[in-house]
């Protein structure tokens, strides 16, 4: 068993409810959460859709990174994503950001996640739950974040439960 950390997003329905769902379904396949972040609200990109709720995961898992995708993409399908293009609103969305200090690239998957210091909905809940550097950057999720704009992310109210 190893650790990894995933990025949730949901921009439709019962976002809050998405999210724990994926937690869930993440569960149930193998996916263990054992520490979740506050859930943020953030702006969309394009901001021409409903506003983003997004938390980071630690999960733990015996599955290598292309299981871990696969098992992510099947949780998406489950609830309701369906393929409709980059940066449209989509009731979840589950990135994978790191698996250890495993760097993977391929066509389908990149580890760590090539955009996460261009990301404030991303490196927010991270920061959170990442401890220290983080894999490749060499640099603190915070220390990444300080050079972002975080105007428009506000920490919510809403708790995200580990299952089991």
């Amino acid at each position: 068993m190893s650790d990894a950390i995933v990025a949730l997003g949901s921009n439709l329905g019962d976002r809050a409810a998405n999210l724990q769902a994926a937690l869930d379904l993440l569960a149930e396949r193998g996916v263990g959460a054992v520490r979740v972040s506050s859930v943020w609200e953030t702006p969309p990109v394009p901001a021409d859709q409903p506003r983003y709720l997004n938390a980071a995961a630690v999960v733990r898992t015996a599955r290598s990174p292309a299981e871990l995708l696969d098992v992510a993409k099947e949780v998406e399908r489950l609830l309701g994503r369906r393929p409709a293009g980059h940066w449209r609103p989509r009731p979840i969305d589950i990135d994978l950001l790191f698996r250890g200090d495993q760097e993977v690239a391929t066509e389908a998957l990149t580890l760590p996640h090539p955009r996460i210091a261009e990301r404030a909905f991303v490196l927010l809940p991270l920061s959170e739950i990442a401890d220290g550097s983080l894999p490749v950057l060499a640099r603190s999720a915070a220390a990444v974040l300080a050079g972002l704009d975080t105007r428009g992310h506000e920490r919510t109210g809403v708790r995200l439960r580990i299952p089991g």
